[in-house]
This record gives structure tokens, sequence and C-alpha cells, in this order.
């Protein structure tokens, strides 16, 4: 067997590689090779055609059926919504039972995310609240007024955490007040575990059964350190309204 050990070689070597051109064949001219040649390329893929024409067979077929067949996507009016603008409402406060600040946080986002919400537009799938420990400050800053400090999650049995359950239950417009001291739409500062909001003063008792609320400081729980069975924890968060942005 004979080994070729050169290590330069010149066209000659390689004969006739006219047709190597990924659109020719052999045998096939091309303008290099014929100076008499009248084809040029296809405007689209570059195949050859006869002078004259602009595309070649296939592109011309491609372009009858996408004119046969318009964009199934092109959009049906002339305004479409092309995303949606969060703005906030106002803050809400998920009480939930859990053992720590991490399990209040998880049980509260779902609590949140739970919640009913009937005005939202048609297509929309995202989250209608953020919690406080997400919230940028430009949003937290404006409801410290009339809250004071905002922390991530509060035992309820706490100092801080009973300040904000009290302040909620007195600014909730109570479903069974007098209909002259309700707002004609009634804001409900507390949700449940399952996103439900209580409305009422029954509501409110079912919310606190079961779990110890303490009068006296020495009964308050740390929050740093949770607790070994699960208790109330308060959690706020900023619930939202979702406007369509709509372009043309």
């Amino acid at each position: 067997m004979t080994t070729d050990d050169r290590d330069y070689y010149s066209p000659e070597d390689f004969g006739d590689t006219y047709y190597e051109n990924e659109h020719y064949g052999p045998g096939t001219p091309d303008a290099d090779s014929d100076p008499n040649y009248t084809e040029i390329e296809c405007s689209e893929c570059d195949r050859p055609i006869t002078a004259g024409d602009d595309l070649c067979a296939d592109c011309e077929r491609e372009l009858a059926e996408a004119n046969a067949h318009p964009d199934a996507y092109a959009p049906v009016f002339d305004e479409i919504a092309v995303g949606y603008e969060p703005t906030v409402d106002d803050i809400a406060f998920a009480v939930v039972p859990a053992c720590s600040r991490y399990e209040a946080i998880i049980k509260a986002t779902h609590a949140f995310h739970d919640r009913e919400t009937p005005d939202l537009p048609t297509g929309f799938d995202g989250r209608t609240f953020i919690l406080i420990h997400e919230a940028p400050e430009s949003d937290i800053r404006p409801f410290t007024v009339g809250w004071g400090a905002l922390p991530d999650a509060l035992p309820v049995a706490s100092e801080d955490g009973l300040r904000l359950l009290n302040k909620a239950r007195r600014r909730t417009d109570w479903l069974d007040d007098p209909l002259e001291d309700r707002p004609a739409a009634p804001w409900f500062y507390l949700y449940d575990e399952a996103g439900a909001p209580v409305t009422t003063a029954s509501d409110f008792v079912d919310l606190l059964d079961g779990y110890h609320v303490p009068d006296s400081p020495e009964e308050y729980t740390p929050p740093e350190y949770g607790s070994t069975k699960p208790e109330l924890w308060i959690v706020p968060g900023l619930a939202y309204t979702i406007t369509p942005i709509v372009a043309s």
C-alpha cells in the first residue's frame, strides 16, 4: 500500500471541482465554467434560475401558500394587550398557623395566591400580591405611616404581632356592621390560611379559635425562635390591581 507523505497539494491533485457548489451537481455548468451561461440565482435561496425570473419554483410555491394562508398569529383586532401593569391597592395580612417565620411566609404565599380576585383581566395568570419581604422600599414606605414598622412575619403572640392584628381588626369594613357604616367597596385586611377574607366578627373569632393569644408580655413568643407547635403568625403583603397595557 502506497502512503502519500506530501505536505503540499496543488489544485490539479483534486481534479475538476466546479460542481462542489451546494446548488450544483457533477456535469452542471455554472458562470465560472461557461462564459455563455445565462442563469441567475433565486433571490430567496440562491438556487440557479433562468434569467428574468426572481424566484425558483420551490420559493414561488412557498410564497403562494403563504399568501393563501395568512399568518395565524396576526392580531384579529387593531388593539391587543401586550402586558399587565400591577398597582398597589392596599395592605393585607395573612394569618396562618406555623412553627417558624419561614413556614409562615410559605403558607402566607399560598393564602394570598388562593384568594379570590374577580376583577382580573382575561388571560392573566400572574401574581396579584407581593409579600412585604419581597416588596421594594418605595412601595412599603407609604404604609408605614398608618401601620408602623412592617416586619416580614411575626407570631400573633408577640407585641408587634398583636399590634398589627388589632389594627387590622379595627380598620376592617365588617360586613355585619350597619349598612350605613360600610363603604360601597369594603376592604378586608385579614385573610385565613385558605385565602378567604375575614369579613365578619364571627369570622375573626373562628380565625383565633384554638390558638392562644396572650395578654401578658411574659407569654409572648420570641419571633426569632418560633415555637415547637403551630401557632398563629401574621404576614403582611401588598394587594395588587392588575391593569392590561394595550398597544395598537
